[in-house]
């Protein structure tokens, strides 16, 4: 399998040269670990999930949901949060496994304003000061968006396949957005053509870790499962999900005939694309030109933040998964990567918060294959997931190389009601890494990956490192059982409720 890593063509001084050529704009961004990201949240991708629907009678369809715009104050106005109408957004899948996509889902938004002469933003009281519904009056700033498909089939240009779709305004306060999943939420879920769904808008932030116990050196309250401090707990984010026929995204466009077919996974990535050229005008508006150049790109949770080197944060955001192999010092990171360490020292150093410092550790040496298994290749059929289990892209078009996407299985069974929030390595099929559920504990998974505590490693797969946890396990204001699954977001003007300690337990 390391031979699979092999490079071809490039080497890190060369991936700067190409970005510098490709003339990114001065604030281009990447995701929340990247250096540009700071400069350019709202082309932000901080979370993919996909997974077969678990909504009754949905059991047949796939969702996908991608999160942009991280860390939303609810009270944050007057303008308040709508996605950028200068960046296009995609969802994109690769149905033969090397690394290209060969479905996209194109996400364009158009903003306008009601009234320009009230001193509000996305509100107004243009008439009585309260959104009852999409077309209120009174909502302001409105936002309208174009989902299209691309695939060999439609040519370059796509098929349209809804427009003029309306976006919520954010949940700005009791006054001013009263009901707001009746009046606002429920309305902008959209019937798309074949029996899909689609919809933009802001949501709860689902994704649940203890952020300060991760950057103060490993600095958790707690190793359990509860103790901790979800860092995002009362935060909202932006939405963009759609829910789409199995047999529209495999490569034989059929339902799968069993987990083991050769087209019955898919890889899914999404990304944020800019123009290449922005110039601010002397009145301080702005017109874009050039073509679109990737800056955000996302596929399984976490790995830039926690396995690509610093330096290529910001260039690998911008490359697509088909060259992911031939970029050394990633790969070099992904057989040995450096946060396993680092927990090792922090722990062994200093122990949890307020604790005494953990027995030694004993991590897997490299090259890391499960690590690239899980990430970059997929998980063949092996004895320890079952001959009914891989997440490899099967087919012809597969060219055993490494490209990092999120992996569904989509002939898997979808589990409405699942026991484990640990996925795969909790004995749920269903779970992550294959795919990713809005539940699933993505940061406890992935660190005892990183660690070796799975049964991938057996030899591993003992404390501390098949026990390690943040403290949190739950997002402690749930989930919805439909589509998009993802909570009614956050309101403005009202109290924010901590949970500190963490005492939600799963499920």
């Amino acid at each position: 399998m390391k031979n699979q890593f092999k490079a071809i063509g490039k080497s890190l001084t060369g991936l700067a040269l190409i970005f510098t050529m490709a003339n990114l704009p001065a604030l281009a961004s990447s995701h929340a670990e990247a250096p540009l990201i700071s400069m350019d949240r709202y082309a932000d991708n901080t979370d993919v999930y996909a997974f077969r629907s678990t909504e009754a009678g949905r059991g047949g369809f796939i969702t996908i949901i991608s999160n942009f715009i991280p860390l939303q104050d609810p009270s944050g106005g007057p303008h308040f949060y709508r996605f950028d109408d200068t960046v296009l957004y995609e969802i994109k899948i690769d149905n033969t496994g090397d690394g290209l996509e060969d479905i996209t889902y194109q996400f364009q938004f158009t903003t306008d304003f009601a009234n320009t002469n009230t001193v509000l933003g996305m509100s107004a009281v243009n008439s009585d000061g309260v959104i009852s519904s999409l077309t209120d009056p009174d909502y302001n700033a409105r936002q309208t968006y174009t989902v299209r498909v691309v695939s060999s089939s439609t040519g370059r240009r796509g098929r349209l396949l809804g427009g003029g779709l309306r976006t919520p305004p954010s949940n700005i306060g009791p006054r001013v957005t009263p009901n707001y999943e009746t009046n606002l939420g429920l309305p902008a879920v959209y019937n798309l053509p074949g029996g899909g769904k689609v919809f933009a808008g802001q949501r709860d932030e689902g994704f649940f870790l203890d952020l300060g116990g991760v950057f103060d050196l490993i600095n958790y309250r707690s190793l359990s499962a509860t103790g901790g401090v979800d860092s995002l707990r009362t935060k909202n984010i932006s939405t963009i999900a759609i829910e789409v026929p199995i047999q529209d995204l495999t490569r034989t466009r059929v339902v799968p005939s069993s987990p083991t077919a050769p087209d019955a996974v898919i890889g899914i990535f999404s990304t944020a694309s800019r123009r290449t050229t922005r110039v601010i005008n002397a009145d301080n508006t702005r017109d874009t030109s050039g073509g679109w150049q990737q800056v955000s790109r996302l596929g399984s949770p976490l790995i830039n933040e926690v396995v690509v080197p610093l330096g290529l944060k910001d260039a690998f955001n911008a490359l697509s998964p088909s060259l992911d192999f031939t970029v050394t010092p990633v790969v070099q990171a992904v057989l040995d990567p450096e946060l396993p360490k680092l927990i090792e020292i922090a722990l062994e150093t200093y122990g949890p918060f307020g604790g005494p410092p953990l027995p030694n550790f004993n991590i897997p040496p490299p090259p890391r294959n499960d690590i690239a298994q899980i990430f970059v290749f997929g998980i063949p059929v092996n004895p320890i997931t079952g001959p009914n289990f891989t997440t490899v892209i099967g087919g012809p078009g597969n060219d055993g190389q490494a490209h990092e996407m999120l992996r569904l299985n989509t002939a898997i069974p979808p589990n409405p009601t699942p026991t484990t929030r640990f996925g795969v390595i909790g004995g749920d099929p269903a779970g992550f890494p294959n795919g990713r559920r809005v539940f699933d504990d993505v940061v406890d998974i992935e660190v005892r990956a990183l660690l070796g505590g799975t049964p991938l490693t057996p030899a591993f797969f003992v404390a501390p490192n098949n026990t390690f946890a943040d403290g949190v396990s739950v997002n402690f204001e749930g989930f919805l059982t439909r589509f998009p699954y993802l909570n009614t977001p956050n309101q403005g003007n009202q109290p924010r409720p901590l949970d500190f300690p963490s005492t939600g337990v799963f499920p």
